[in-house]
């Protein structure tokens, strides 16, 4: 991909994006309120301002967003590897350990709440899942959110599935001394951050260079005159390659790696064989040759003209996009996508509740203040104005006729416009509720003050329902970032960084052969990076809280209703305070029971 294809990749995707960026940046705004005027139109603030009016914002959006993102706090899910195949079972109990290592001070599930929040407002978020230097100069997995206004997806994506892609997109802002201490050989000419859209000087005398076709771009969308900051743009892409693989006949197996010609294969296989004979195996292997096309992922980056890293194969084992995608809505509307989170369709109830109760205001403050008038001089507008408004009384020359008929254009009959009004700012209110989901089930507010416990908790449910989609998009969401970072795992931990993390796992080894057996299993996860088959599990909020406590409330039920034998599940799942020293108590007390009622049992004993 030369730099001419590459802007005009990435110029597609933000031509793609426009349209939903606007909205997202509209949803931030409307969601925090934009410092009190984030919700109104300039057109209409422009008005307000005129008639000196305020602009007001009663926020109905903020809480419906809080309460989502905290309906997935409160049922997040955690996770485990669980093998494909018997022999991966150690292999998968180390993969969960590692992982619990990560969601250490839960920051993993703090991570995927932010991210989610993120998909709940403007529709996306995004984790960057990367290997950074760590403190030991050995591999370090890093899980980062990635800002939503930073990455363009591929035009022609219609799926959430980024393996499906041909393109994806990173793109910031760097100043000049940012660019020169991350890209000191590119950057080490350059003057000023004008001179990365002009075309690179040497250009001209490489043969075949991949600046050979391109043009002068323009600054639209890379530079940042204001900041003095240039957009560096990170763009992966996928390409079909046709390469050939060794196969064991006798397993089916394949070898990870592949060859770009037939004879590196036969070379391989040779290889192979020679280190059998060598060892004198006695059963040879079968060793093939197939061909296949297989996905490829390329990164390139780019400052303007100026190429900063060439195109160079994922550093990556896993060959996919190191920038995960969480989609709250996701549809196909067929020639395109539409991508949009709760706030996109709840800004209109919105804009409704904040001009109604501005309308509202501007006629309580026009209504007459018990002004009036008496015979007196020369009255100016201004005066009449304020006899109106403010309840001053003004005196008016030559007067004559009734007073009620004067002030019939001071009546309060207008005011029966405020009931009408308030009425359909409720109504919005109402309307924000049902777009949003975020109804009365949801929130647990009963329909009777004589519901019992199990109806309130099954009302919650179906109200959660209508979050099903959203959750089993995060799902797959958390599922491919932590599929990513246990193969990032097995190509950059070493024997003694896993050791480091399991230290009290090894510790506990009661005999060499445990021992030996953990060592095993560590060489093996790190070794067979193809044949270790997983999948992670997520528990669905089972666990969570929220989960725990529907439950609790259902016993509770049971027990009131005079199963009492399930009074220690009600209290452990509960997660009272006081929990075990209840239930010691209980114990006793039954005890006492039991013993009470066997001294109280006639004794047959020696009887025929």
């Amino acid at each position: 991909m030369n730099i001419k294809e590459l802007h005009e990749v990435f110029d597609a995707m933000v031509i793609n994006d426009s349209e939903w960026y606007s909205a997202a940046e509209e949803s931030m705004r409307f969601y925090t309120g934009g410092f009190g005027t984030g919700q109104w139109e300039t057109e209409d603030l422009q008005t307000l301002q005129a008639e000196g009016r305020p602009p007001l914002q009663l926020n109905i959006i903020l809480p419906k967003v809080n309460l989502v993102t905290g309906v997935e706090r409160q049922g997040r899910s955690s996770w485990k590897a669980r093998p494909v195949e018997s022999d991966d079972e150690n292999e998968a109990m180390l993969s969960t350990s590692l992982l619990y290592h990560l969601d250490r001070n839960r920051k993993l599930q703090s991570l995927f709440s932010r991210v989610f929040k993120d998909g709940v407002i403007t529709g996306r978020g995004w984790i960057d899942v990367c290997v950074e230097p760590g403190k030991f100069y050995d591999g370090e997995i890093s899980i980062k959110r990635e800002s939503w206004a930073n990455v363009h997806i591929d035009p022609e994506a219609r799926t959430q599935d980024t393996n499906e892609w041909n393109y994806l997109a990173r793109s910031k802002y760097l100043t000049l001394n940012q660019m020169k201490q991350m890209f000191p050989e590119t950057s080490k000419d350059i003057r000023s951050v004008e001179d990365y859209l002009s075309m690179p000087q040497t250009v001209n005398q490489e043969i075949g260079s991949y600046y050979r076709n391109a043009e002068e771009i323009s600054p639209a969308h890379h530079l940042d005159e204001l900041h003095q900051k240039i957009r560096v743009v990170e763009m992966w892409n996928r390409e079909y390659e046709r390469e050939h693989f060794i196969i064991n006949k006798n397993t089916g197996r394949i070898s990870q790696n592949g060859f770009k010609t037939k004879n590196s294969a036969g070379k391989q296989i040779r290889e192979l064989q020679a280190m059998e004979d060598a060892a004198q195996v006695q059963v040879k292997t079968e060793f093939g040759v197939i061909s296949r096309v297989v996905p490829k992922t390329y990164l390139t980056i780019t400052a303007g003209m100026h190429t900063l890293q060439e195109k160079k194969a994922n550093p990556y084992m896993h060959n996919q996009f190191p920038i995960v995608p969480y989609f709250y809505h996701f549809e196909d509307m067929g020639d395109y996508v539409e991508t949009f989170g709760l706030v996109e369709n709840m800004k209109d109830p919105q804009r409704e509740k904040d001009k109604r109760r501005s309308q509202m205001l501007d006629i309580i403050n026009r209504s007459p203040r018990g002004g009036g008038i008496f015979a007196g001089n020369k009255v100016s507008q201004e005066e009449m104005n304020e006899a109106s408004t403010t309840g001053r009384w003004i005196g008016i020359p030559g007067f004559k006729g009734r007073v009620s008929d004067f002030m019939q254009q001071w009546s309060n009959s207008h005011l029966s416009l405020v009931s009408s009004i308030a009425a359909m700012e409720q109504k919005a209110e109402m309307d924000a509720k049902e777009i949003s989901g975020a109804t009365d089930p949801m929130m647990g507010i009963a329909t009777s003050t004589k519901e019992s416990g199990i109806a309130a908790q099954t009302r919650i449910r179906q109200g959660m329902m209508t979050l099903q989609e959203q959750m089993e998009n995060l799902d797959f969401t958390k599922s491919t970032v932590l599929m990513q970072a246990i193969k990032n795992m097995q190509q950059f931990y070493t024997a003694d960084k896993i050791k480091r993390i399991i230290g009290a796992e090894t510790e506990k080894a009661e005999s060499p052969e445990e021992a030996q057996v953990i060592e095993e299993t560590i060489n093996r996860f790190l070794t067979n990076f193809e044949k270790f088959e997983f999948d992670i599990v997520l528990d669905k909020g089972e666990n969570s809280a929220t989960m725990r406590a529907a439950k609790a409330q259902q016993v509770g039920e049971l027990v009131r209703n005079g199963f009492a034998s399930l009074f220690p599940l009600y209290v452990e799942l509960s997660d009272m305070e006081a929990g075990r020293d209840i239930l010691e108590k209980f114990e006793e007390e039954r005890s006492a029971q039991m013993q009470a009622q066997q001294r109280q049992m006639p004794n047959n004993t020696g009887k025929s």
